[in-house]
C-alpha cells in the first residue's frame, strides 16, 4: 500500500565574505560575516504498488506450488499404495502358485504311484482268482470222488446195521408212527380244550370280579350300618376297665420262605412280617422265626380247608393284580401263576 511522510527541519548557515570597495577618498577591503537559519519542508511519497503486486504474485505462486505439492503427495501415496498392492499380490500369487505347483506335482506323483499299485493289485487279484478257480475245480473233482466213495460206504454200513438189528428197527418205526399220530391227535384235543378253558376262565374271572365288587359294596354298607354300634362299643371300652391277671398274647402273621438253587448248592431263608412293625421288631421276629422253622422237622401237608382258604385268598389277590391287565402276555402270566399255585405242595407246622 502506498503512503506519504512529511518531514520539517531548519538548516543553519554562516560564513564570511571578503569585499573590496573603490576608493572614494581611499580604497580598501574587508571581511563580512553572516549567519542565519533556513526552514526546510520535505514530503516523501512511497509507492508500494509494484511491491504489493510482486507479493501477490509470489503468494499465488506459492499457493500453486503448495497445491502442486499436495497433488504430487497424493499421487505419490496412491502410486506407492498401488505399487505395494501389486507387489503384495505378486508375492502372494507367486507363493500360492508355487505351493499349488508343488502340490500338483506331488498329487501327480502320488496318483501315478497309486495307479501303479492298483494295477499291480488287480493283476495279483486276477492271478489269485485264477488260482482259486483252479483249486475249486480240483477240490470239487476230488470231493466228488470221495463223496461218492463215502456215500457207498454209508449205504453199505446202513444195510449191514439194518440187517443185524432188523427187528429193533421195525419196532422203532411202528412206535414212532404211533407216537406221531397220537401226538397230533393229542395236540388237536389239547387246543380245543384250551379254547374251552380260556372262555370258561374269562367267564369265571368276570363272575369273580363282580362277586368281589359286590362283597366290597356289602362290606361298605355293613360298616356304615354298624358304625353307631361300633362307636358305642368303643366308648364303652373306654368307660369300663377290665382287669387282667396275666399278659394277653398277641399273634402277628409271619411268612417264612425257603428256596434253594437249581444245582442244590445253597439254601436261602426269608421272613416277611407286618408293615406296621419297626425294623428292630422285624429283625427280632425274623431271627426267632428262622431259628424255629429251620430246625423244626415236623412239617405236614395242609388240610383241604386250609388249602382252600389260602386258594381263595390267593385268587382274590391275583384277580386284583391282573384285573386291569388284559394283554395276551399278562393273561398268560396270570394263567401260569394260577397253574403253579394249584400244582404246588404247601406244608405247615
Amino acid at each position: 500500500m502506498s503512503y506519504r511522510r512529511n518531514y520539517r527541519a531548519s538548516l543553519p548557515y554562516s560564513g564570511r565574505v571578503s569585499y573590496n570597495y573603490p576608493a572614494s577618498q581611499s580604497g580598501g577591503s574587508g571581511t563580512a560575516f553572516y549567519s542565519g537559519e533556513v526552514p526546510v519542508n520535505v514530503t516523501i511519497n512511497v509507492d508500494t504498488g509494484p511491491f504489493d503486486g510482486s507479493v501477490q504474485n509470489c503468494n499465488k505462486t506459492i499457493d500453486a506450488l503448495t497445491h502442486s505439492v499436495v497433488v504430487m503427495n497424493a499421487a505419490q501415496c496412491a502410486a506407492i499404495q498401488e505399487t505395494s498392492q501389486k507387489v503384495s499380490k505378486s508375492l502372494i500369487d507367486g507363493f500360492f502358485g508355487a505351493i499349488k505347483t508343488e502340490l500338483s506335482q506331488q498329487l501327480q506323483a502320488l496318483d501315478s504311484a497309486i495307479k501303479a499299485g492298483l494295477g499291480l493289485i488287480r493283476e495279483q487279484g486276477k492271478a489269485v482268482s485264477a488260482q482259486k478257480n483252479t483249486m475249486e475245480i480240483d477240490f470239487n473233482r476230488i470231493s466228488s470222488r470221495y463223496v461218492a466213495l463215502f456215500a457207498d460206504l454209508d449205504d453199505e454200513c446202513y444195510k449191514r446195521i439194518y440187517a443185524l438189528d432188523k427187528n429193533a428197527f421195525m419196532l422203532s418205526e411202528k412206535v414212532q408212527k404211533k407216537l406221531v399220530s397220537e401226538q397230533t391227535s393229542n395236540s388237536a384235543a389239547l387246543s380245543a380244550l384250551e379254547m374251552g378253558e380260556d372262555a370258561s376262565s374269562k367267564i369265571l374271572l368276570l363272575i369273580s370280579n363282580l362277586n368281589r365288587k359286590a362283597k366290597q359294596v356289602l362290606k361298605t354298607l355293613h360298616e356304615y350300618i354298624t358304625q353307631e354300634s361300633r362307636l358305642t362299643a368303643l366308648v364303652d371300652s373306654f368307660l369300663f376297665e377290665e382287669e387282667r391277671q396275666e399278659k394277653t398274647p398277641v399273634y402277628i402273621p409271619v411268612l417264612w420262605s425257603e428256596r434253594d438253587e437249581i444245582d442244590g448248592s445253597a439254601e436261602y431263608h426269608e421272613t416277611f412280617a407286618s408293615e406296621y412293625l419297626d425294623q428292630a421288631q422285624k429283625k427280632h421276629i425274623a431271627e426267632k422265626t428262622d431259628a424255629f422253622c429251620s430246625v423244626n422237622s415236623s412239617w405236614r401237608p395242609l388240610s383241604a380247608e386250609e388249602k382252600e382258604s389260602l386258594h381263595r385268598a390267593f385268587a382274590v389277590l391275583a384277580e386284583k393284580h391282573f384285573e386291569t391287565k388284559t394283554g395276551d402276555t399278562e393273561q398268560r402270566v396270570y394263567k401260569t401263576t394260577l397253574s403253579l399255585w394249584q400244582n404246588s405242595d404247601l406244608l405247615s407246622l
